[in-house]
């Protein structure tokens, strides 16, 4: 099991999961045939003039400590790769970060893989003597792990702790928005998705009648999700899940493929627990001979589509790539 899956899982254990550029985005393999790839927000340069950087700030984090930013932010390490998107969205880059794998797995960072990014190596344990080595302004770091080397790290930076809030994507970018002074700009990344899911929607109320189920693959293991941002009927796409999803709530479930079969949707879209393109087709390659699968109908009636893994994260650059993706392939056909 690869680095990426594990965490992801961990994730998936945590708790409820998924929201209910630095240069120009170049054509990407993960990417529905002519579809546009995430925008890094229009009009956000002149947005961008409007925030009024008011320093030194006082920010509370996610554990209520009051850190004080005596300047807007230049060098940042992030101990969290779920928040790549937010600072990305922001024209933030770390300048160091754990797990910087992703920028190579999720099609939504894509643009961004180039980035001069130093590499702290995993989340369970960054390496201190590159942080020391780099000397960032703010440290970013996942809430849950303080406890594990958060007093280590205070000693070369200032540490500001986050959560993982993947149903609530945009307090998470509101949060780096007062991070890095850029509130306007936040506001403006938010309304600009929220009107590219609220137009979605209504493009997909034609198939009010059909079921569709999210299904996140691994080696012989199906992991069924209850995606906020494709279900919610007030804040997401609306479309319907399997009657069996509502026992879920909003969490990420390990199944097997006889309960793949007992849920049954009209469409399916799969991604691979583990980030990787790669090892998507091989499992479906595998699945080829199956049975079960091949007796379903999204199967039978090739509704089946390909998902970027990052709609595990539940961040604004990957929920905008699954939003256009799924208009590609329903509306669209293709």
């Amino acid at each position: 099991m690869s680095r990426l899956m594990g965490l992801t899982i961990l994730i998936a254990l945590w708790g409820s999961l998924l929201s209910g550029c630095a240069g120009a985005p170049g054509a990407d393999r993960h990417m529905p045939p002519n579809s546009a790839p995430p925008a890094a927000g229009a009009g956000t340069s002149e947005t961008a003039d409007r925030d009024v950087e008011k320093w030194p700030r006082t920010h509370v984090d996610a554990l209520g400590r009051e850190v004080v930013l005596e300047k807007k932010p230049d060098k940042v390490a992030l101990l969290f790769f779920k928040h790549f998107e937010p600072l990305f969205l922001l024209g933030e880059s770390p300048v160091a970060a754990a797990d910087i794998n992703v920028l190579d797995d999720w099609a939504s960072l894509a643009p961004y893989k180039d980035n001069e990014i130093a590499d702290l190596g995993s989340i369970t344990g960054p390496s201190i003597e590159k942080l020391l080595e780099i000397d960032p302004d703010v440290i970013i770091m996942y809430s849950g792990r303080y406890e594990n080397y958060g007093e280590k790290l205070e000693k070369i930076a200032p540490v500001i702790t986050v959560d993982s809030n993947e149903n609530d994507w945009q307090g998470v970018l509101r949060e780096y928005g007062t991070i890095f002074g850029k509130e306007q700009k936040a506001e403006a990344e938010i309304a600009r998705i929220e009107a590219l899911i609220a137009d979605s929607r209504e493009r997909l109320k034609a198939y009010a009648d059909r079921t569709f189920a999210v299904i996140m693959l691994g080696n012989k293991q199906y992991w069924a999700y209850t995606t906020q941002f494709i279900f919610n009927k007030d804040n997401g796409l609306g479309l319907n899940p399997p009657s069996n999803y509502a026992n879920m709530a909003t969490k990420g479930e390990q199944i097997s493929l006889e309960g793949l079969a007992a849920m049954n949707p009209d469409y399916m879209f799969v991604a691979d627990i583990g980030g990787s393109v790669d090892n998507l087709q091989k499992y479906l390659k595998d699945l080829e001979s199956d049975a079960v699968w091949n007796a379903l109908d999204a199967v039978k009636n090739g509704h089946i589509f390909a998902l970027d893994s990052s709609i595990a994260a539940g961040g604004p650059l990957g929920i905008e790539l699954g939003v256009r993706t799924i208009l590609e392939h329903i509306v669209s056909g293709k």
